[in-house]
């Protein structure tokens, strides 16, 4: 979504986005965990692997692909909210500039 999309939106429409991307964010986090753990209960074959110190070093980049992964994408995720809070707090001061210059003109008029 462009930033001209972002200032389109209402507050409540903002929210909505900051909360479905916390959402997502969430779910993907679970995801994660999930995987992770299946590749941590799995068992490893001795024999395809040859030895202890190889397996390690299979499993450490096996997880290390994924930990860069589920950094990658939580570093997204975290920028991504940061824009749309951002958008939203913006969005919120101009209304509520808007509201005080009504209420301004409104007092002025009485």
């Amino acid at each position: 979504m462009t930033e001209k999309e972002l200032k389109k939106l209402n507050r409540y429409q903002l929210l909505e986005l900051l909360v479905a991307q916390t959402k997502r964010a969430d779910e993907l986090q679970a995801r994660l965990d999930e995987l992770e753990q299946l590749l941590a209960d799995r068992d490893i074959e001795m024999d395809a692997l040859g030895s202890i110190a190889e397996a390690s070093l299979r499993l450490n980049g096996v997880f290390q692909a994924a930990q860069e992964a589920a950094d990658a994408y939580l570093l997204a995720a975290k920028k991504r909210a940061v824009g749309v809070e951002f958008a939203a707090r913006k969005k919120a001061a101009d209304i509520l500039a808007e509201a005080n210059e009504k209420v301004k003109h409104i007092n002025d008029s009485l």
